[in-house]
């Protein structure tokens, strides 16, 4: 990687997260205000609200923040700061999570690992795959093996790691 690039979500790679809380938030609300409920029914209406609007929070974090990657490390700004150098990296995930059966609908996760952070990255990020590769490249400059699951997701993203999965599933250098 060369030069410093900075990364945020757009309100439309966020707009379905920002539905679903609010709707959440108000079909939990709704029946608290205008139906009588039991103590045990509203209670748990009243903790649906909680969770959805936590979820809403979360959103406008990610919204808020940004992710900075350069030469040195990736580091995220925003209400809760955290940097990882890449000569610190102690691991790398690349981790897909469906939301069918048939795995043709979900989102990529990056997780960069060092012993004093840990930084989470979702897909809906513009210049996702970039920092993927970056993420890559500095767990082969360490020497970090990477699992076959991250393998096999840097390969989907067109990232080159510079290994591949054996038939048995175990990772291989190419030298």
């Amino acid at each position: 990687m060369t030069g410093s690039t900075s990364h945020r979500h757009t309100f439309k790679s966020l707009t379905s997260d920002y539905t679903r809380s609010f709707g959440g938030v108000l079909v939990m609300v709704l029946p608290l205000s205008s139906v009588e409920t039991t103590g045990t029914v509203a209670w748990a209406l009243a903790a649906g609200a909680l969770l959805f609007a936590v979820y809403g929070f979360n959103t406008i974090l990610r919204h808020l923040g940004a992710v900075e990657c350069n030469d040195t490390g990736i580091s995220v700004s925003g209400l809760f700061r955290r940097s990882v150098a890449w000569t610190e990296v102690t691991d790398v995930q690349v981790r897909y999570f469906s939301t069918r059966r048939d795995g043709r609908k979900g989102w990529m996760q990056l997780v960069v690992k060092s012993p004093t952070a840990s930084i989470r990255i979702e897909s809906t990020l513009a210049g996702f795959t970039d920092i993927v590769g970056a993420a890559v490249d500095a767990a082969n400059t360490k020497g970090i093996d990477l699992s076959s699951t991250t393998l096999g997701n840097a390969e989907v993203l067109g990232v080159k790691t510079g290994l591949f999965t054996s038939g048995n599933g175990s990772p291989c250098r190419i030298s």
